[in-house]
C-alpha cells in the first residue's frame, strides 16, 4: 500500500495525534515491512528487527499526543528504528560488560579462596608435623623437606632403612587422618554457618 497516494504526511500526522486508528493502521501497513528490512540490513537478526519495529509503532501510538515531527514521516520513522537499534546495542554491550565483570570477579574470588584453602592446609600440615613424636618428626622432615633418601637417613640416625620407611609411613598416616578430621570439621562449620545465616 502506498501511503503517499492516500494522504500527505501532515494530514496523517494530525489524524494520528487525534487518535485516529485508521490513520495509524495506514502508517503501520505502509512502513512496517520496509522498516523491518532496514533494521535487518545492519542487525542481520529478523526477530530483533521485528521487535524494534513493533516497539517503534507501539511508542508512536502511545505517545501520539506529544508527537513533534519536523521532518517527513518517512525520515522520522527511519530515525526512530535506527535510534532504538543503537540503544539496544548499547544495552547489550553494558550487559555483556557486566557479565564479563562478574565472571572475572568470580574467578578472582575462587582463586583467592583456593589460595586461602592451600595456605590453611599447609599451615595445618605444619602444625600436625610439630605434634609427631620427636624422632619420627626428625626423620619425616629429613625425607620430605630436606630430600634425604632412606639410606642416608638410616646412616645418619644409625637405624635400618626399614625403620626409616616405617616411621615415615606412620607420620603420613597420622597427618592424613588428622588433616581429614580438620577439613571435615571446617566443612561442617561452613555448612552450619550457611544454614544458620
Amino acid at each position: 500500500m502506498n501511503f503517499k497516494l492516500l494522504h500527505n504526511d501532515d494530514d496523517m500526522i494530525k489524524a494520528l495525534i487525534k487518535g485516529n486508528k485508521l490513520s495509524f493502521s495506514m502508517i503501520y501497513h505502509a512502513y512496517h515491512n520496509q522498516l523491518c528490512r532496514f533494521v535487518y540490513s545492519f542487525s542481520m537478526d529478523k526477530a530483533l528487527a521485528e521487535d524494534i519495529v513493533q516497539q517503534t509503532f507501539i511508542d508512536l501510538w502511545e505517545k501520539r499526543d506529544s508527537l513533534k515531527i519536523h521532518t517527513s514521516l518517512n525520515a522520522y520513522l527511519y530515525r526512530c528504528v535506527k535510534n532504538k537499534y543503537l540503544k539496544h546495542i548499547k544495552k547489550v554491550d553494558r550487559q555483556t560488560s557486566l557479565i564479563e565483570e562478574l565472571r572475572l570477579q568470580a574467578v578472582v574470588e575462587i582463586e583467592e579462596l583456593d589460595r586461602d584453602i592451600k595456605e590453611k592446609r599447609i599451615s595445618a600440615i605444619e602444625g600436625l608435623i610439630e605434634t609427631l613424636p620427636p624422632k619420627r618428626k626428625e626423620i619425616f622432615i629429613l625425607n620430605k623437606f630436606q630430600n634425604y633418601k632412606y639410606r642416608e637417613i638410616a646412616e645418619m640416625q644409625n637405624i635400618s632403612e626399614r625403620t626409616v620407611e616405617s616411621q615415615i609411613r606412620k607420620a603420613l598416616i597420622t597427618i592424613r587422618e588428622e588433616l581429614k578430621r580438620i577439613e571435615l570439621k571446617g566443612l561442617l562449620s561452613t555448612l552450619l554457618f550457611f544454614f544458620l545465616h
